[in-house]
């Protein structure tokens, strides 16, 4: 009982204190980070996410934030994928006409494509980007780069809108209606895909699982190991033998190839992460339920 009172205090307080709207502005899935805005026009901060490395493979991924009217110079840099979070943004490439970024859109920029992003003049705008962080340039190569200018940044015509389709209001990013039912979750759960192969960055696949209040799954190990971006909600984690976690938007699990874990939705809070399996390897061992470690029980 002490256990479940514990757990269930700090829920609420996560939850009731660290994602109230700031007054005047749209509330954001994710923390905003660093602040970066001596390399841009106006107001952008950097969180990293993923850092590459040599046990997960996976290329380096960080959240951009941009405050109205914000937004980057030209330029240029290694193999990108964006994915629209929250707010609308554009995205241009040099010589072809701006686009319009919103919840959801996917974006591929090839390395050495000179191109600018940023928010509209009155929307926050918060992307994930993807991308080859050790990229250089052939030294013959040359690229357009420079300052956007406020009179260019005013002028610029959108002629596409965004193609996302409607989402679950619920949740930050598109799940299929259908649920998803499986004897690894003790209730059913709902898919989506974020990012399909292939992509500029040459990721693996991004895979939404959004859980209802109380559904987890099985205690179970992945050959290659898994990375998990929590979205929504908040919910759990634990790996074999370590503590319970409470995950909440922002927050990545990096799990080991091969060590048991499982994860799921608080008992009384909806949950939703982002799912990343490297090598886009889906071999899974699955063992008993963790009916002992999930609080409610």
């Amino acid at each position: 009982m002490l256990k479940r009172m514990i757990v269930f205090m700090l829920l609420f307080s996560l939850f009731s204190t660290a994602y109230a709207k700031e007054v005047g502005k749209e509330e954001l899935p994710f923390p905003l980070g660093a602040d970066i805005s001596n390399r841009f026009t106006g107001t952008v901060h950097r969180n990293d996410l993923i850092g590459a490395d040599d046990v997960y493979r996976v290329p380096q991924t960080n959240v951009i934030t941009f405050e109205p009217g914000s937004y980057s110079g030209w330029h240029v840099h290694g193999a990108m994928t964006v994915i629209g979070v929250a707010g609308e943004g554009i995205y241009q490439e040099r010589g072809k006409d701006a686009v319009l970024i919103r919840p959801g859109d996917v974006v591929h920029i090839p390395a050495g494509v000179s191109h600018f992003h940023g928010a509209t003049a009155n929307s926050r705008f918060q992307q994930i980007v993807i991308y080859d962080k050790y990229w250089q340039a052939d030294s013959g190569d040359k690229a357009h780069t420079g300052a956007v200018s406020i009179e260019e940044y005013k002028k610029i015509p959108f002629v596409a809108k965004s193609k996302a389709t409607e989402k679950n209001k619920e949740f930050t990013f598109k799940c299929n209606p259908a649920p998803f039912q499986s004897p690894n979750f003790n209730k059913p759960v709902y898919l989506g895909k974020i990012l399909a192969k292939p992509n500029a960055a040459g990721s693996p696949e991004w895979v939404y699982v959004a859980f209802p209040k109380g559904a987890y799954n099985r205690w179970h190990s992945h050959k290659t190991g898994q990375i998990l971006i929590a979205t929504d909600g908040v919910g759990l984690h634990q790996i074999k033998g370590g503590k319970l976690e409470v995950l909440q938007p922002g927050d990545v699990v990096f799990c080991p190839p091969g060590v048991v874990h499982w994860h799921g939705a608080a008992p009384e809070s909806s949950f939703a992460h982002i799912a990343i399996n490297p090598e886009d390897n889906h071999e899974v061992t699955w063992y008993d339920f963790p009916t002992d470690e999930y609080p409610a029980n």
